[in-house]
């Protein structure tokens, strides 16, 4: 009787701490799929933005072209808003102030959401004076959150 107990008692803790590291992994794995799916995003955002600047050009703007790539732009961003939870910043590329003081952070991406969402606006609507508002806002948002948030090591 005593080694059935002994030999249930290591099974049950053998097959605890199998789940406890299974839960791990599959944490770490989920984290790791959001950083890959968050640079994913920001280099589609980088991207774009460079194609958003290069359509943008006055009474010559290509509107469809314009409204394609910000309606991907705001995609991305909206993206992006979901894509920082706790615990994923090992393995990261940004800084640990994106998770310890998370309100600059979430205000800044929030910011460059609301810039791309005008920029999709103004294309929706031809209206140039808009479109360039909204990705000139956009882009600042961005310069200023990779000086404060993104680590270069």
């Amino acid at each position: 009787m005593n080694k059935t107990m002994a030999s249930l008692l290591c099974t049950t803790t053998v097959l605890t701490s199998t789940y406890a590291i299974g839960s791990q992994n599959d944490a770490t794995q989920s984290h790791a799929s959001q950083i890959e799916q968050r640079q994913y995003a920001f280099t589609q955002v980088e991207t774009l933005v460079e194609k958003a600047n290069d359509t943008l050009d006055g009474n010559d703007t290509n509107w469809l072209a314009l409204e394609e790539t910000s309606l991907k732009l705001t995609t991305h961003s909206q993206a992006l808003l979901t894509l920082f939870p706790s615990g994923s910043q090992e393995g990261s590329k940004a800084k640990e102030t994106v998770w310890s003081q998370p309100e600059k952070f979430n205000r800044l991406l929030t910011q460059m959401d609301q810039g791309f969402q005008e920029l999709y606006r103004g294309s929706q609507s031809s209206d140039v004076s808009l479109a360039e508002s909204g990705l000139e806002a956009a882009q600042d948002t961005c310069k200023s959150c990779h000086r404060s948030y993104r680590s270069r090591w």
